[in-house]
């Protein structure tokens, strides 16, 4: 999965959260005036399990995201087991996504690894800089030769 598909399906579920959440707080400040306090805790417990769905949804992506990301770079993921805390099962699915810790992790791995690669390009950067700055000189020079 890429960067910018993962955008764009976040943004579509973040997108549909607001949405749920403003029709949500309309209706219960209605049913606050119309039936009081009780009735407006009755309608946002009955779309919970709404909310509760789309955040899954997001873990979901969040987990094919990272886990794709560290595959692209060689990354060990977390071994697939719920017993180390990194892994757990959907209510709503049943699919497995990371937790909470298993996301630090890898986000730490996938950060720790372009470190390491700016770094090693961060070698390389001044040697670019006199290498073009070379091939300048000598353009000059052939073209001030040539005339």
């Amino acid at each position: 999965m890429n960067y910018l598909s993962y955008r764009v399906a976040l943004f579509k579920l973040h997108r549909e959260r607001k949405k749920l959440t403003s029709v949500v707080s309309r209706e219960a400040e209605e049913a606050r005036k119309t039936g009081g306090e009780r009735k407006a805790k009755e309608i946002r417990e009955a779309v919970q399990f709404d909310f509760d769905e789309i955040e899954d949804k997001i873990l979901r992506l969040l987990t094919r995201y990272l886990v794709s990301k560290a595959n692209k770079t060689f990354l060990a993921t977390p071994s697939f087991s719920e017993e180390d805390g990194m892994w757990e099962q959907s209510n709503f699915t049943g699919n497995y996504h990371l937790t909470e810790k298993g996301i630090r992790e890898v986000l730490g791995m996938i950060r720790k690894d372009q470190k390491e690669r700016m770094e090693l390009l961060s070698y390389w950067f001044p040697w670019i800089g006199l290498l073009i700055g070379l091939i300048g000189a000598i353009t000059g020079l052939v073209a001030v030769i040539k005339r």
